[in-house]
């Protein structure tokens, strides 16, 4: 009888719990948590391929033509499979997101450089703006391109508390995460707010936000001149329960 190679029997093994792996993230859609959904379907026929490489290797377990012998290159397989079991797919952490700044508040126009997106929606005058997942990305280029134009109406917002030692001691970010192709590339955006009882909320805490859009004048070093940056007048603040999925995709 002849010998399993073992270096072969891992490989396929390895193989094939990615292929699983990969499958059961996608079904679940907790895949959403490291990458677009735009690249799942690539990641659909990756999950294809690794089943095929894994048949392929299974009829070779007891093949007489040389052994496979496992290496420090194999292992580089492994670090993704490895991370994703000892790493649960969630939000990135607050001091995570701390290290990524203010890209949409402070910069400006931060939304705008991610791409092509639909145009804002339009909101009759006696209605507030609702400022959710699908129309986030054209709103915050809305608001910081147009800003005359909503100056003194409604917003309603969902989003978390984000803070920064930049901002005054009332101020903070009603903050997203918006993910252009992968979790490690995920930045913070959101509107500035103005609130009187800043010092009772904490930060990453998931809340609505209603008030009055204002502006105030800043200099945005990026193009180097005094902008006018929107920001909310914050009337009411409600404790919210965080969305299914906290990213927001352009």
């Amino acid at each position: 009888m002849r010998r399993i190679n073992v270096g072969t029997l891992l490989w396929t093994l390895f193989l094939a719990f990615s292929a699983i792996g990969i499958s059961c993230l996608l079904r679940s859609g907790k895949l959403a948590f490291y990458v677009h959904p735009r690249t799942w379907g690539s990641l659909r026929l990756a999950t294809i391929l690794l089943m095929l490489l894994c048949t392929a290797s299974w009829r070779g377990l007891r093949s007489s033509n040389g052994h496979l012998r496992l290496s420090w290159a194999h292992a580089l397989f492994f670090l993704p499979l490895l991370l994703a079991l000892c790493c649960p797919p969630q939000m990135l952490s607050l001091e995570v997101i701390g290290n990524k700044g203010l890209m949409g508040v402070l910069r400006g126009h931060a939304t705008s450089s991610i791409g092509s997106h639909t145009p804002a929606p339009v909101f009759a005058p006696d209605q507030p703006i609702i400022i959710n997942s699908e129309n986030f990305i054209s709103m915050m280029d809305a608001l910081w391109e147009d800003t005359d134009t909503y100056l003194g109406r409604e917003i309603e917002m969902l989003g978390f508390i984000y803070e920064d030692q930049q901002l005054a001691p009332d101020d903070f970010v009603l903050a997203r995460l918006i993910m252009n192709c992968c979790a490690a590339d995920a930045q913070v955006a959101g509107l500035l707010c103005r609130y009187r009882q800043r010092s009772q909320l904490q930060p990453g805490e998931w809340v609505t936000v209603r008030g009055t859009l204002a502006k105030m004048p800043y200099y945005n070093v990026a193009v180097r001149e005094v902008i006018d940056m929107p920001y909310i007048e914050v009337t009411v603040i409600m404790p919210a329960e965080k969305p299914d999925n906290e990213y927001i995709y352009p």
